[in-house]
């Protein structure tokens, strides 16, 4: 039976159709997908991401082993900054792709997806060596909600008692929200600026109707956060990355440096070497028509790839997607086939992202 977060019934409430989502019953649309992205691209609006896992690192050890496990380098890594990286198996495919947070000199947060949340918890238990306190933070009642979009600071700054004004990219912080303890950190998954939210059950609740009651947030469900972050060609866990898939073919080398020892940079290295035989892509159409995952990407009439993600872009107003191919087709302005089963859908590899006017790194949050 798939889980409720606290927020659950405020979904019902407001008239959100439900759905089950990596076993969890969570919104996948209010008003509609359309509007709900088109409200994030311009002010501001908050999705509830309780389904994604919690996981709290304590302990002298804990750098040197999350540094060792995963490919962030959590030693290096300051007090109050995050960064993306992966858990990778021995063969470098992608266990989960993660946010690891300092909280302090010997204590992480690390934000896994919720599909693979309970075997990324099993996968640190059986890896970790040493004085190293691990605790699952989200089956002790904590969730999360994002507030996302250019105007999200401003929806914010009263209600909270950090500097937001001097909170660079990717940076967290202890905070109070509405008089309640959170966790807040400057990140997302939509290209705009933004705020994750982390707090208990009853708290989450009570920051969550606050940000409401400003007329200039609306919430927003799956359906939304799916079309932003694919026209910001953000991978998605089970679709553009799995353990079938490693970072280098996914373009994201730069997260997964093998210039240190972690669990597949030995892998990495041999790929580095050898380069890739299929890259993923980002593409759009002339058209409206969409894709899905599963459609065969052709060259002429040849099978070259596979499309993961696919949709119609509400920013761009054509249908965009993202696919793996190979690697000699994987050149920006290429022209390739999608069999949509419907018809052969012309479509053309971009440089990504393919939306470029994404506030998340603006220094003028205010």
């Amino acid at each position: 039976m798939a889980s409720k977060t606290v927020l659950y019934d405020r979904h019902v409430a407001f008239g959100a159709r439900v759905v089950d989502f990596s076993g969890w019953l969570l919104p996948a649309q209010y008003e509609s997908v359309l509007a709900e992205h088109r409200h994030c691209r311009a002010s501001a609006t908050v999705f509830d991401t309780s389904h994604m896992r919690q996981f709290v690192l304590r302990g002298p050890a804990a750098a040197g082993q999350l540094g060792r496990i995963g490919t962030q380098d959590a030693e290096a890594l300051s007090v109050g900054r995050c960064q993306y990286g992966f858990l990778l198996n021995e063969d470098a495919g992608v266990i989960d792709d993660t946010i690891l947070m300092r909280l302090g000199d010997e204590e992480f947060l690390l934000v896994v997806n919720a599909g693979p949340g309970a075997g990324d918890l099993e996968w640190l238990r059986s890896h970790m060596r040493g004085n190293v306190e691990l605790a699952d933070q989200s089956t002790g009642g904590w969730g999360k909600v994002d507030l996302q979009g250019p105007a999200s600071a401003r929806a914010l700054l009263s209600l909270v008692d950090v500097d937001l004004a001097g909170m660079a990219y990717f940076s967290v912080a202890r905070a109070r929200c509405c008089g309640r303890d959170c966790i807040i950190s400057r990140t997302g998954y939509t290209g705009e600026l933004g705020y994750e939210i982390m707090a208990t059950g009853e708290d989450l609740g009570t920051i969550f109707d606050e940000l409401l009651a400003n007329p200039a947030v609306k919430p927003a469900g799956l359906g939304a956060r799916d079309s932003l972050r694919l026209e910001m060609a953000y991978p998605l866990y089970g679709h553009e990355l799995s353990t079938a898939h490693d970072p280098i073919e996914a373009g994201l080398a730069a997260f997964a440096k093998p210039d240190r020892d972690f669990i597949g940079s030995a892998r990495l290295r041999t790929l580095e070497q050898a380069g890739p035989r299929r890259r993923l892509v980002a593409f759009r159409a002339e058209s409206r028509r969409r894709t899905n995952p599963g459609n065969e990407i052709r060259y002429g009439s040849r099978a070259v790839g596979i499309v993961t993600s696919g949709a119609f872009s509400p920013s761009l107003e054509v249908s965009i997607g993202m696919g793996y191919v190979e690697a000699d087709l994987a050149e920006s302005g290429q022209e390739l086939l999608v069999d949509t089963g419907r018809c052969e859908l012309a479509v053309m590899v971009c440089d990504k992202p393919l939306y470029r006017n994404g506030t998340c790194r603006t220094k003028d949050t205010l």
